[in-house]
């Protein structure tokens, strides 16, 4: 035992200090190659979809594949456009998505404004029963809204599909604006009103300003899951001319001649791309949104 002792007391004074240095590499490392993976198994779907709508049909069902095309082409794209009512879909997605969203900013910024200012005691049931109403799965919603919407004569129309995506989507931008306003402080607009603005002078131009990342974050939110919605978009819609992008994509399969792979990957493409800027250009202001609303309430 004392030989060990005395062998140990031998050993550089640096070689003992390392071993703590080298298993921080370690985790480290370890922590880069899973967070490569990570990111890895998330982009690559997107670049399969992506490089097969730039493959000629010719490679897309050779019997020798290649990863990158050999020549690639442009001609899907301008199969999309040209043969299919696609351009047309997305001009009826944008507008719905546009318009769903204006409207629920516009109706979640004041109800959540007011429910964070007054104190009223069904104030705070009303916020957890409305994102209660959040959960419901929205195929349970799909025959009431139906016979509703046929009472009312808006089947087949985008303005009764409006009323649908501001209805569903409300609750949670009601949610997160609420939990974004608890967080700006009172005396702000106080200070507004003593200087002889009224409170919704005070509420438009000094606490919007304040919330503006949590409103961009709701905005991006209610304007993708519109983007893309497919189940109501696909039953309260009989026309050809007003799908929407997700139910107009879906009918290509049931056509007399199927299409191509490849024309549906740049189908993929394109309904991808809108989000995909969304998210890299207001990314900051989408991540402020929704961890100072988290953090907030």
């Amino acid at each position: 035992m004392s030989q060990i002792i005395s062998a140990r007391s031998r050993l550089p004074s640096g070689a003992t200090s390392l071993s703590p240095r080298i298993i921080k590499y370690l985790r480290r490392t370890i922590l880069y190659i899973l967070l490569i993976l990570a990111v890895a198994w998330a982009i690559l779907p997107l670049f399969w979809v992506f490089i097969s709508s730039i493959k000629p049909d010719t490679e897309t069902y050779a019997f020798e594949q290649t990863i990158l095309p050999r020549r690639p082409t442009l001609q899907n794209y301008i199969t999309l456009f040209r043969v299919t009512r696609f351009g047309l879909w997305m001009k009826n997605s944008a507008i719905l998505s546009t318009a769903s969203t204006l409207v629920v900013l516009a109706l979640s910024a004041t109800a959540a404004y007011a429910m964070s200012r007054f104190r009223f005691r069904l104030f705070e049931i009303f916020g957890r029963v409305t994102l209660l109403a959040y959960m419901v799965p929205p195929i349970i919603l799909v025959v009431p809204m139906f016979f509703v919407l046929f009472k009312l004569k808006l089947i087949n129309s985008h303005f009764g599909l409006l009323l649908v995506y501001t209805g569903i989507r409300l609750p949670v931008g009601l949610w997160m604006l609420r939990s974004y306003f608890q967080g700006i402080p009172i005396e702000l607009e106080e200070a507004a009103m003593v200087d002889g603005a009224t409170r919704f002078q005070a509420f438009r131009k000094v606490i919007l300003p304040q919330a503006l990342p949590g409103l961009i974050s709701t905005g991006i939110f209610t304007f993708s899951v519109t983007w893309q919605e497919y189940l109501f978009a696909s039953i309260l819609l009989f026309s050809a001319t007003k799908q929407t992008l997700s139910a107009g994509v879906a009918t290509f399969l049931s056509e007399d001649w199927i299409y191509s792979w490849g024309v549906l990957m740049a189908a993929g493409v394109m309904i991808s791309l809108p989000l995909v800027l969304f998210y890299v250009f207001l990314q900051r202001y989408l991540i402020a949104g929704w961890g100072g609303g988290a953090l907030k309430g």
